[in-house]
């Protein structure tokens, strides 16, 4: 009896092995924006419109380069360019500036993600959204 149990034991480890979905790719441009602080002073951007701002503005950044690095692989453009027309509207409330800042975040991580035509998320072009700065 205690063999039949011991087989039974290890069969159920073994099968369980190989059910585990493998970990996300580690995706480091993504990551690299991930680190970064978002929303303060550069170039013609003066920060965030308000203190309070900031950090709600980072992360919705935050959480939508979070769930793209959590998508498996190959990554599907339109699930992706969906993740990020997503952050546009969930930050369509704030400054004009700040929204322009948003729009520049979600073609560097569209980028970073592989992509490298135009992500269709702007009327006027990922390179003309970029060049607002």
């Amino acid at each position: 009896m205690r063999l039949h149990l011991l087989t039974a034991a290890c069969l159920f480890a073994l099968s369980s092995c190989g059910s585990a979905a493998p970990p996300p790719p580690e995706r480091p441009a993504l990551a690299a924006i991930l680190k970064e602080t978002k929303f303060t002073a550069h170039g013609d951007y003066t920060g965030a419109d308000t203190p309070e701002d900031r950090q709600p503005l980072q992360d919705a950044v935050d959480a939508a380069i979070k769930d793209i690095r959590t998508l498996p692989e190959p990554l599907d453009k339109d699930a992706v360019r969906s993740r990020l027309s997503a952050l546009i509207n969930q930050t369509d409330l704030y400054a004009t500036e700040d929204r322009d800042e948003v729009g520049r975040y979600a073609v560097r991580i569209w980028r970073a993600a592989g992509f490298h035509e135009d992500s269709g998320l702007f009327p006027v072009g990922d390179e003309r959204a970029l060049a607002r700065r």
